[in-house]
């Protein structure tokens, strides 16, 4: 909860969908298991990427709320 924008709603989910976060080998397996991974749809010569449906939508939303947050009062990155 020290991260400006999630409270103990988002740090409860955060921790009940992750539990222990070294099953993960790194953190792009980590933003693919979440959904936050950019997907890549590119097509011959044209590079580019879509936004990923797959993955935890419950711990999408609380990372997605609390960037927004973030965003909207200027805070530092860490708090």
């Amino acid at each position: 909860m020290d991260i400006h924008g999630v409270g103990p709603a988002g740090a409860a989910r955060i921790l009940a969908d992750v539990g222990d976060v070294a099953r993960f080998p790194d953190r792009n397996h980590f933003a693919s298991w979440t959904g936050t991974a950019p997907i890549d749809a590119s097509s011959g010569a044209h590079t580019h990427h879509r936004l990923s449906r797959a993955g935890n939508r419950r711990l999408n939303h609380v990372l997605y709320i609390a960037g927004i947050v973030q965003l909207r009062n200027d805070t530092s990155f860490f708090g």
